[in-house]
């Protein structure tokens, strides 16, 4: 049994030495007895390998680790796991499963995988196998993760499921490479309803009119108030570089993400700050990034047979995160409070 170090990766979490994969932490056991023996050690947490088959426990609290083979317990984790891995794709079925599609801007959310579907105009009437194909002038809307495609049954509001043909199905696109200082630029291409697509994930991006020209680290941004076409999947937005017809790309801004995404500071880290509202009675909330609204002072309130006092100062309400912001005295800074 050897002792090493053991370094962390760039999430955090500690590395195995040998084949450098994050290695799983896994809570202590009980105290048991081992050949006869008290065994102390293992209450202490492990750190796992699953690749080489080996874990980890801090020794004493010299910040090095005893190396141990895995026992009998994580031998048939490790099996389950890899059974799990080499477990095949359910197949899609060999006929055409009817479903109901919900609605996402201008085409629909993919049932399987939760992705926007990507819209295929229908074409002209065609003659499949001497046939006429009266189907072909309707849209498809296709899935290339669930290599699938929907197309709807009739008239009835309802999709039929089918297979793509294995060479309809793409390849996805690698993210934009990203640079600290440079920002790429693309050209950008058109659908077949001429407004502009993504590079990466070929959705159609949504146009936003500029903004007002702001102060960027201490720096005029005039390019604010070009417009901008943004990717909400890829959380991107392309802005046209002076009038050369390429774009630049840039990360959405936080206000620009959707709720579920935006990061909100916890309380604790609030501290008392300046508020003010913008020229078109705006303020964000420090919190969440929400617009507030503000609330003027009221008069003072009997709460329970005492003199309630809080709302008679200016203050913020934001409605998103359910923060109030009340005025400090006399002063233009104000402080989070709990109601």
């Amino acid at each position: 049994m050897s002792v090493t170090k053991l370094e962390s990766g760039a999430d955090g979490s500690l590395i195995c030495p040998v084949c450098k994969g994050s290695l799983v932490y896994k809570d202590g056991g009980q105290v048991r007895v081992v050949n006869g023996r008290v065994d102390y050690e293992n209450i202490k947490p492990r750190y796992v390998c699953f690749t080489c088959k080996n874990f980890y426990r801090e020794m004493l609290h010299s910040g090095f680790y005893d190396i141990f083979d895995f026992d009998e317990e994580l031998e048939q984790e490790a099996k389950a796991l890899n059974q799990k891995e080499k477990a095949p794709e359910p197949a899609v079925e060999e006929d055409h499963p009817v479903v109901s599609l919900v609605r996402k801007g201008n085409s629909f959310e993919c049932p399987g995988c939760g992705k926007i579907l990507e819209c295929a105009e229908g074409s002209a009437i065609q003659v499949v196998n001497g046939k006429v194909d009266y189907e072909s002038i309707k849209n498809r809307y296709i899935c290339h993760d669930c290599k699938v495609y929907y197309k709807e049954l009739l008239s009835s509001g309802m999709y039929e499921r089918f297979r793509l043909e294995p060479e309809e199905v793409k390849t996805p696109a690698s993210p934009l490479p990203k640079n600290n200082d440079v920002n790429p630029v693309v050209p950008l291409q058109k659908n077949s309803s001429g407004r502009y697509k993504c590079p990466v994930c070929e959705q159609e991006l949504e146009f936003s009119d500029g903004g007002q020209v702001r102060i960027v680290n201490g720096k005029v941004d005039y390019e604010n108030v070009k417009a901008r076409y943004i990717c909400r999947r890829c959380e991107t937005f392309y802005r046209e570089l002076l009038n050369s017809g390429l774009y630049e790309v840039f990360d959405l801004d936080e206000m620009d993400l959707p709720p579920e995404k935006k990061r909100v500071i916890g309380t604790g880290d609030l501290e008392p700050m300046q508020l003010k509202m913008d020229a078109n009675g705006k303020c964000a909330c420090p919190r969440c990034g929400a617009n507030m609204k503000f609330l003027e002072p009221e008069a003072v309130k009997i709460v329970n047979g005492r003199a309630d006092m809080r709302d008679t100062v200016a203050r913020f309400a934001c409605d998103a995160c359910s923060s109030i912001y009340r005025r400090i005295a006399t002063t233009d800074y104000y402080q989070w409070s709990e109601d």
